[in-house]
């Protein structure tokens, strides 16, 4: 059967196309280059069909997420309703013969983990907010279990985002949380008020999450500004003790966990929660780009049709793909380029799904590069001065430089160095948000073991081919534009080396 699946509205709108096997996924900002892009009506999308190779009339079965607040005359569903048939009535789908299931937003995310494990029953959604204004959900064997709305429990994402406006941090309003994450360690924790907030659990955490009452107890708006930072580090304290232990409600150390949401990005948290729960998948498209993942895989369930294909995940992106791929020449002589200092962008295949790169679109460097954090965010990306860089690493050698078990294959933790620190990739706080990369990941496999084979070092800085305000390249022309414009020394588009 043929299926679509629909994220549309306000922002980071995404399409899925299955024709009952393989997947093709589209987000149109990688297209149109509009960070985190969103429809502006329910018609717009169909021109996606030509980027994802459907016909409309061929579909069984179209299951949709939208923002239920601006379509108030569409609002059928109940609140305790997971899904129903609707009747839209606008084309495309005025001219359809299959039905159209409008999905709850949290249950779309609580489904989008499908390709990574099939062996969870308890699904975490901890969101902005989502239908009905929902910021908190919990899913059990494919029921929801408990929900919490805005005005039972705040979200930490919301808040963040919502203090990085106080704090007058730039940029898109999606990105304000993500950059204050970045922010943390920076700061003393106000003990006293710790100490106030751990009283709270999770589930009432209102007045933890409570900007006013924070400016109360400095007595003015002016005086509170001097300790946002310290506020900042005390609730993301606050966070990374009580969050896992509102899992700790619902799930037990020995389960299965999904977690999902715009909050499953902060990976100061997620490392607190899997110190706890062992079994714990966070998908690269945690966020709103994972629901049409997900409202396809609720149509495989409810037409009860086979289990889809995962090769290839996560790079689903539907972007253009180089003719080639970097041969082992290209791959020995970029590996040689980064060992002498140089800044390379590297573009290859299909692109990655959700906001990190992984080895298809990235910017790439040597760990050991003096003030090389600098130089990046100053003249490369173009964006704060204190935001850290990820490393990718060969799994196999992780341990030898960072306290880490396991597999961090999607960049959602943040673990210690074990000796020395590498300044580009680190944080004030000695830590580093880690890529482990296996052989399976060919090609960029292949350049960390070349690069290792020079310098000794089995990793290198990764961040996504981007600048800063633009989404990750979607076309070789983003990625020159990028060179370009910035002190990137050169760019790999496939078998193709391009220098200034």
């Amino acid at each position: 059967m043929k299926f679509l699946g629909l994220r549309l509205d306000e922002h980071d709108s995404n399409i899925t196309f299955t024709d009952g096997k393989k997947i093709k996924y589209y987000k149109p900002e990688r297209h149109n280059q509009i960070k985190h892009f969103g429809y502006e009506n329910l018609f717009e999308w169909y021109y996606a069909s030509s980027h994802l190779n459907f016909k409309i009339e061929e579909l069984d079965a179209i299951a949709i997420v939208i923002d239920l607040h601006k379509h108030t005359y569409l609002n059928k569903t109940k609140p305790d309703q997971l899904y129903e048939t609707i009747d839209i009535p606008y084309k495309p789908f005025i001219d359809l013969k299959c039905p159209v299931f409008i999905i709850d937003h949290h249950y779309a995310h609580s489904l989008s983990s499908w390709m990574l494990t099939d062996k969870s029953n308890v699904n975490f959604v901890l969101d902005g907010f989502g239908d009905y204004f929902r910021s908190t959900s919990v899913f059990k064997n494919n029921k929801l279990e408990k929900t919490f709305t805005l005005e039972d429990m705040s979200s930490l994402g919301q808040f963040l985002g919502d203090m990085g406006k106080e704090m007058q941090v730039k940029g898109h309003g999606e990105d304000r949380a993500g950059k204050l994450m970045a922010l943390k360690s920076f700061g003393q924790i106000d003990n006293n008020l710790l100490q106030k907030f751990l009283k709270l659990d999770y589930s009432k955490n209102k007045e933890v999450f409570n900007f006013d009452n924070y400016i109360k107890s400095y007595g003015s708006k002016i005086a509170a500004k001097h300790g946002l930072i310290n506020y900042l580090k005390t609730i993301h304290e606050y966070s990374e003790i009580q969050i896992p232990k509102f899992f700790n409600q619902y799930a037990n150390a020995n389960d299965y966990i999904t977690y999902s949401g715009g909050v499953a990005h902060n990976v100061c948290v997620n490392t607190q929660i899997k110190k706890k729960f062992n079994n714990l998948v966070i998908p690269p498209h945690c966020a709103d780009e994972g629901l049409s993942l997900g409202c396809v895989e609720f149509l495989r369930n409810y037409f009860e049709q086979p289990k889809f294909e995962t090769s290839n995940f996560p790079f689903w992106q539907t972007d253009v793909s180089p003719k080639t791929n970097a041969s082992e020449k290209t791959i020995k002589k970029i590996a040689e380029q980064l060992a002498l200092g140089n800044i390379v962008g590297w573009y290859q295949g299909f692109g990655e799904i959700g906001p990190r790169a992984l080895g298809n679109r990235s910017i790439l460097m040597s760990p050991e590069i003096k003030n090389g954090k600098h130089i990046l965010n100053e003249k490369v990306k173009h964006r704060e001065d204190y935001r850290p860089f990820a490393a990718s690493i060969k799994l196999n050698k992780t341990k030898e430089y960072f306290d880490w078990e396991g597999e961090s294959e999607f960049m959602k933790f943040s673990v210690k160095f074990k000796n020395k620190v590498f300044n580009p990739i680190s944080h004030i706080d000695g830590t580093s948000r880690i890529q482990t990369v296996k052989p399976e990941l060919n090609l960029f496999y292949k350049l960390l073991d070349e690069f290792e084979k020079i310098t000794g070092l089995p990793m290198l800085l990764n961040t996504s081919l981007n600048d800063n305000g633009k989404p990750i390249a979607g076309h070789p022309n983003d990625a020159l534009n990028l060179l370009n414009n910035s002190n990137l020394d050169l760019l790999v588009v496939g078998d193709n080396i391009i220098r200034k």
